[in-house]
């Protein structure tokens, strides 16, 4: 008898679906303030939680684990607690799933279905264009048949953690209570303080977190988060849904080209190690899952990594639902996996110029401030090139006495020209690193956007949706919020973990106790992103 073959699937790490925001409770709609000692005592004993990868816990006996498909193109991992102590539990990249072959294809729909990645932007060119200082025609043709209305790149989302992560929210996941938390790295950024990963001990092994690990801080720059965790009680059972992306040949049979576990179909978990495929797709595989990345792109990468397929076969099969900067995101990755490190590999290009002789030393000054900072989450390089070398985006300035000009501008679908995204202006005055960040929210403006709609009534109460849109040809991994009336003393809400692909957009739905509590109904003001490449 013939034994069973097994079709492995790469745990994306990243959910998408309806992500609706709910308080806590509806009395919580102001967060308390903890005494700078409560919150020392918590990030203590955050640290003190033992914490392990999930394979680790898995062969020491501290969980038992359970997986199985869930018919939607994720699987659910019931992991249980048998220990006498609280765990924590790590998803560490190179954990694959393995299930009965022919059944077992791998990541399956996005939310509404594979097919539904490749509409237009949905209105977001002129949006953008009159609603944040012009994006201009840069934005109008160029971006057009990318985005999808509805489609949503987004990520595992985060129980919310202090007053960074959107005060006290729980995010939900079309309806699954329960899924793999992430944190913001950095401690104390932008005033918020978070407890600890305490990553240490029982993580051996595990590899770096990837290039979102290089750069932290920076102007107008959110922390990278950590890899996807679950904290377990004693003798606690989750049910976690994880996104899968599919490591075997495409489904000749499937509309999308794309396979999915059947509902209640066992699943094996390994380490990618443990198997056959080849070293380079290994490498390939932990490093998109360290990196949170979007599914469409981890898939296009490993159709041509683990299939062998060519890029113009790749393209062809993912039509439907991949854009052209997913595309060239996945080749230019492809094409530097073998020298690629654990730095930030997004990049922002900036060309400074004076005016005349007397504005000679305040560009001078901007471009050494620009050159030693990071920037909206990106590496900074000074030079402009006439063509881009790749997905980034870019930024010239001219500084004439006391007023800096900047023209922004983004690789196109093919990363083969600049494309403007528009100009504007800014008071040249006072420090370079005022100037800076004074630049960092004029660019963050053209990349990035987020807006309040009406939802539809539930129980007789209003909801709201927010979208989020990344007009950018890079990944958005987080970013900072506040109400657009908000006073500058107003600390920003960080969302992070999304990881919304270049030119795509997320649409999270917000109850009435949140636009309230957060100040949105008068508009949503981005303040800081985490943009990055792969």
């Amino acid at each position: 008898m013939e034994p069973r073959r097994f079709a492995p699937f790469l745990p994306a790490a990243i959910l998408v679906g309806c992500l609706p925001l709910s308080l806590a409770s509806a009395d919580d709609g102001k967060p308390a303030k903890a005494s700078k000692a409560q919150s020392a005592a918590s990030a203590k004993a955050d640290e003190d939680i033992p914490t392990y990868s999930l394979l680790e816990a898995m062969d020491k006996g501290l969980v038992s684990v359970d997986a199985e498909g869930r018919g939607d193109g994720r699987m659910t991992v019931a992991v249980t607690n048998q220990t006498r102590r609280q765990l924590r539990v790590v998803l560490p990249p190179g954990l694959i799933a393995q299930g009965a072959s022919g059944q077992m294809g791998g990541m399956g729909g996005m939310g509404g279905g594979m097919g539904g990645m490749g509409g237009g932007m949905g209105g977001m060119g002129g949006g953008m264009g009159g609603g944040m200082g012009g994006m201009g025609g840069g934005m109008g043709g160029g971006m057009g048949g990318g985005m999808g209305g509805g489609m949503m790149g987004g990520g595992v989302m985060p129980a919310t953690m202090g007053m960074m992560m959107l005060s006290r929210l729980i995010m939900y996941l079309c309806g699954d209570y329960d899924s793999w938390d992430q944190r913001s790295i950095a401690m104390g950024m932008m005033g918020g303080g978070m407890g600890g990963m305490g990553m240490g001990g029982g993580m051996g092994g595990m590899g770096g977190m990837g290039g979102g690990m290089g750069g932290m801080g920076g102007m107008r720059s959110v922390p990278p988060t950590s890899l996807p965790f679950a904290d377990l009680k004693v003798g606690q059972k989750r049910e976690l849904p994880t996104r899968l992306v599919s490591l075997s040949r495409p489904d000749p049979d499937s509309e999308t080209g794309l396979s999915r576990p059947e509902k209640g179909e066992k699943l094996r978990l390994l380490d990618v190690s443990q198997t056959d495929i080849d070293p380079r797709a290994q490498k390939a595989l932990r490093r998109l899952q360290a990196e949170k990345a979007p599914e469409a792109v981890s898939q296009l990468v490993m159709w041509r990594l683990g299939s062998g397929l060519d890029w113009p076969q790749v393209a062809q099969l993912a039509s439907r639902w991949a854009n052209p900067h997913e595309l060239t995101l996945a080749q230019e990755f492809v094409d530097r996996l073998d020298s690629l490190t654990d730095e930030e590999s997004g990049s922002i290009l900036f060309a400074v110029e004076a005016a005349d002789a007397g504005s000679r030393p305040r560009a001078e000054a901007l471009e050494k401030e620009l050159g030693t900072h990071g920037f909206l989450g990106l590496k900074t390089k000074i030079g402009v090139p006439e063509f881009p070398e790749g997905p980034a985006v870019a930024c010239r300035v001219r500084i004439a006495g006391d007023q800096a000009t900047a023209q922004v501008l983004s690789s196109d679908g093919t990363a083969g020209r600049w494309v403007p995204f528009g100009k504007f202006a800014v008071p040249a005055d006072g420090v370079a690193a005022k100037l800076g960040d004074r630049l960092a929210e004029g660019v963050l403006g053209r990349l990035v956007r987020a807006q309040l709609k009406p939802g539809p009534a539930v129980k007789g109460k209003p909801t709201y949706q927010v979208r989020i849109d990344n007009a950018s040809p890079l990944v958005l991994n987080g970013l900072a919020m506040t109400g657009s009336k908000a006073g500058d003393a107003e600390k920003p809400r960080e969302l992070t973990g999304i990881s919304i692909g270049p030119r795509r957009s997320m649409t999270v739905p917000a109850t009435e106790e949140v636009v309230k509590t957060l100040g949105l109904k008068k508009g949503i003001r981005v303040t800081a992103a985490d943009l990055s490449g792969l």
